[in-house]
């Protein structure tokens, strides 16, 4: 439970000047506000049995996964839609129609056959290109190797594309958000074979 609360520090290291955040909180508060974004995150998550966490010896890297899930929901739970809208509301203000659509749309994209959802992973900036994000995510990727199931993320900064390449992802679809001002890369893993 002690390294969960270093998560969040780990991942707004990782993603302060990550584009797509850049987007969602523009203005002086934008360092304050991607640290709130992933206490809630990580917070949420650690409330769902179906999340996984990851995080390196060193806390340098940290990772959240969501396990697959076999059946659809046949509701959406409207009290934590309530409650990630009140959060979301003070971070961004007026633009809060347009950050939650995009939201929206990038939701739409996800998969429907079960699989392994990379949600997040970070490394500080220190320690980055020393294949610790890879190192930390491959148990997981071994898990879908063996089970037979893909893995799929939305690259939130283009520089990464080719990390994720490197782990067997694929580009399945670039998302184009808000009218052109954001975007994600949607990409997926199918499992490997030995």
């Amino acid at each position: 439970m002690q390294k969960l609360k270093k998560i969040p520090t780990i991942l707004t290291s990782a993603f302060t000047s990550d584009p797509f955040m850049e987007w969602l909180f523009p203005g002086s508060e934008h360092q304050n506000n991607v640290q709130k974004w992933w206490e809630y995150i990580t917070q949420a998550s650690s409330k769902n049995a179906n999340s996984q966490f990851g995080i390196d010896e060193e806390n340098t890297t940290a990772s959240i996964w969501g396990k697959p899930k076999f059946e659809k929901k046949k509701n959406g739970n409207n009290e934590d839609l309530n409650d990630f809208v009140t959060f979301l509301e003070p971070l961004v203000g007026e633009r809060l129609p347009t950050v939650l659509q995009a939201l929206y749309e990038v939701n739409l994209e996800h998969p429907d056959e079960p699989h392994w959802y990379l949600q997040a992973v970070g490394t500080i900036p220190s320690m980055q290109g020393k294949g610790k994000g890879a190192t930390l995510l491959r148990p997981v990727l071994d898990i879908c190797d063996a089970t037979g199931l893909g893995a799929y993320l939305e690259s939130s900064n283009p520089r990464n594309v080719s990390f994720y390449y490197r782990l067997g992802f694929e580009i399945s679809k670039e998302l184009i958000l808000a009218d052109g001002e954001a975007s994600l890369t949607c990409m997926w893993r199918s499992p490997q074979s030995p």
